[in-house]
C-alpha cells in the first residue's frame, strides 16, 4: 500500500461504517414503529374498555386509539370542522359532552354542508368510541379558524376546548345512542367518521437506502484504491 492510498482508504472506510450505521438505526427504529404500531391496533381492535378508567392516565403515547364507552349526556355547544369527503362537502361536529360530572369534547360525526347549522338532538347519550389525540393541525398551513361562522380547519384539541369551554379531551364516536322518550336509539343525525388506521412505517425502506449507499461507496472505494494502484506501479 503506497501513502497516496491511506488517505482515500481511511475516508471510504468512514464513509461505509457511517451509511451502515444509519442502515442498522433504521433497522431500529423499524422495530420500534413496528411494537408502536402493533400496540395501537391492539387498542384501536380491543374491546371497548370505560373512560372512567382511563381518563385521569390517558395519553397520546398510551391511550391514543383506545377503544371506549361512557354515557352523558350531548350539549348543543358545538364546533364545526371542514371535512370534504368523496360523497361532497362537509363537516365534523364536535359536541361538548357532559360526563362524570366534566365537560369533554366527542366528535359526533360527519354532515353534509346544507345540515351543518341544523338543530340536533341533545341529551343523555351513550358513546362506543375511541381517544384520539388528532395530528391534523400544523401551524404552518392550517387556517386560522372562522369563529363567528364556527368553522374549523382541523380539530386542534386545546383551541377548540378553549373556545367550547370544555376539558382538552376528545373521543371520536363510532356508535352513539341517545334517549328519546324514554328507549335508547340510534342516532341519526350525524354519520359517525372514525379515522382508519393507515400509520406510515417506511423505515425498511430507509434502511435499504442506506445498505445500498454503504455498498455503493464501499464499491467505488475499491474502485478508486485500483486506480491509485494502477497509476503507481
Amino acid at each position: 500500500m503506497t501513502k497516496k492510498m491511506i488517505f482515500p482508504l481511511i475516508f471510504g472506510l468512514s464513509g461505509v461504517i457511517v451509511l451502515l450505521s444509519l442502515g442498522v438505526w433504521q433497522i431500529q427504529r423499524l422495530e420500534w414503529k413496528q411494537d408502536v404500531i402493533s400496540k395501537i391496533y391492539e387498542r384501536r381492535n380491543g374491546e371497548p374498555v370505560s373512560l372512567s378508567d382511563n381518563y385521569k392516565t390517558s395519553s397520546p403515547e398510551t391511550h391514543n386509539y383506545l377503544s371506549v364507552f361512557l354515557e352523558g349526556k350531548i350539549k348543543e355547544n358545538e364546533a364545526h370542522v371542514y371535512a370534504p369527503q368523496k360523497s361532497g362537502l362537509g363537516y365534523r361536529i364536535v359536541s361538548e359532552f357532559e360526563w362524570n360530572k366534566l365537560s369533554i369534547m366527542v366528535d359526533l360525526g360527519w354532515v353534509p354542508k346544507n345540515k351543518k347549522n341544523e338543530i340536533r338532538p341533545i341529551g343523555d347519550a351513550r358513546i362506543v368510541g375511541y381517544i384520539s389525540y388528532p395530528d391534523d393541525h400544523d401551524d404552518s398551513f392550517t387556517p386560522e379558524p372562522d369563529i363567528i361562522n364556527n368553522i374549523w380547519f382541523s380539530r386542534f384539541v386545546p383551541d377548540m376546548a378553549r373556545q367550547l369551554k370544555v376539558k382538552p379531551f376528545l373521543v371520536v364516536a363510532e356508535q352513539i345512542q341517545i334517549k328519546e322518550n324514554g328507549l335508547w336509539t340510534d342516532y341519526q343525525s350525524v354519520k359517525p367518521l372514525p379515522i382508519s388506521l393507515n400509520i406510515k412505517n417506511d423505515h425498511r425502506e430507509y434502511a435499504i437506502t442506506w445498505f445500498s449507499l454503504a455498498l455503493v461507496w464501499f464499491l467505488m472505494t475499491i474502485y478508486l484504491l485500483w486506480r491509485i494502484k494502477q497509476k503507481t506501479v
